[in-house]
């Protein structure tokens, strides 16, 4: 394996002509806001399934167009019975064969904490080296659902990319179909990221043992039509209007088509 420095590991990755300057991820996570005058979402239950069908495959086109991309990822997960401090990473993702590399900068918790996986070299695997003083003697091979990884993670690193993330409302929403039960639908008008993007807001009001969340938010770039940003909700507590927020994922500065080899993902 080959020893790599934040410099060749950045973000920005490389283009045509030449390496971006390497940056850190940014310190403060990218904000979602809503579009000035949009009061509510728009809704047209009637046409729910319409609605995120439609979503879902314009987006499944616009990834299946990108080679692989770059970006600043950020998330928040629920994990053990408390909910992290949003963490902030670089990301780098190549579509086919999937693989995926992170490296964290945000919080000094996980800061220096590098996952890298790669389909094309070890199915079912990947090289983790983790955060502090355990990072010091370098990269260990882990299996994707190693429990001890899994025990500060609710997901293998190879479900944090925009393709999983889309794939996890598409089985939910196929879910509460087969179960007969109804999937609600809004869509409205925000910004994410300096990105106007459109929120789809999907409600699975009914609880049942299989039911992924109450409440699940979808940011998706009007122009690139990428899920940027999503987020999942539980039931909300008796008295409560909002269910508590179980995990949450961003994508921020993307960058498609970089020409991201085998080597990005080699540690």
């Amino acid at each position: 394996m080959r020893a790599k420095t934040w410099a060749v590991a950045a973000c920005a990755g490389l283009i045509a002509g030449g390496a971006l300057a390497a940056q850190p991820p940014k310190a403060d996570p990218a904000k979602v806001t809503p579009v000035k005058g949009e009061t509510a979402p728009k809704a047209d239950p009637g046409r729910a399934a319409e609605s995120l069908a439609a979503m879902i495959s314009e987006s499944r086109t616009a990834l299946g167009k990108a080679r692989d991309y770059t970006c600043t990822f950020t998330r928040q997960e629920l994990v053990k019975g408390a909910l992290s401090a949003e963490q902030v990473a670089e990301m780098k993702v190549r579509t086919k064969p999937a693989a995926v590399y992170v490296r964290f900068a945000r919080p000094d918790a996980v800061a220096g904490a590098e996952v890298a996986y790669s389909a094309a070299r070890k199915p079912g695997q990947m090289r983790y080296r983790p955060a502090g003083v355990d990072g010091a003697k370098g990269f260990r091979t882990l299996a994707l659902d190693d429990p001890k990884f899994m025990e500060a993670n609710r997901h293998p690193v190879s479900d944090w990319t925009m393709s999983a993330l889309l794939e996890r409302v598409s089985a939910a929403a196929a879910r509460e179909k087969t179960l007969n039960n109804t999937v609600e639908v809004y869509a409205g008008d925000f910004q994410f990221a300096g990105l106007d993007v459109t929120r789809y807001e999907i409600l699975t009001r009914r609880p049942h043992a299989f039911r992924y969340a109450h409440r699940v938010l979808v940011y998706v770039d009007k122009k690139t039509k990428l899920p940027v940003r999503f987020e999942a909700y539980d039931q909300p507590k008796p008295g409560a209007t909002v269910g508590e927020l179980f995990e949450a994922y961003s994508f921020s500065d993307v960058k498609l088509n970089v020409g991201l080899g085998e080597s990005s993902f080699d540690f």
